[in-house]
């Protein structure tokens, strides 16, 4: 039996404090399998399914939303115009602590 990948496409979380930061586990199974972990200009860090657009997760409108400001044509050759898909977790920089190592 395996558990429900959780595919509802509004869930992201923003985690904006240290005691608050999830293992990986809890990662794992919010998301629906393997973590993917982006680091942003600003060091955040955003994890999300690895597979998601394999597995064809639903749009995170949100998290795309986040991704499309930083990643700007002006500032970007590639990756402007890519999309999140699935569950994410955006983790601030001030937050990190064993995903920063």
């Amino acid at each position: 039996m395996t558990d429900k990948i959780n595919t509802d496409s509004s869930e992201f979380k923003i985690i904006e404090n240290k005691k608050d930061e999830p293992q990986y586990k809890e990662v794992s199974k919010f998301v629906g399998g393997m973590v993917e972990c982006v680091q942003f200009p600003n060091g955040d860090l955003l994890l999300l399914n690895e597979e998601g657009k394999l597995m064809q997760l639903p749009l995170n409108p949100e998290a795309t939303a986040l991704w499309r400001a930083t990643f700007t044509k002006d500032k970007y050759a590639f990756g402007y115009d890519d999309f999140v898909v699935g569950p994410a977790i955006l983790i601030k920089k001030q937050a990190l602590n064993t995903w920063a190592n």
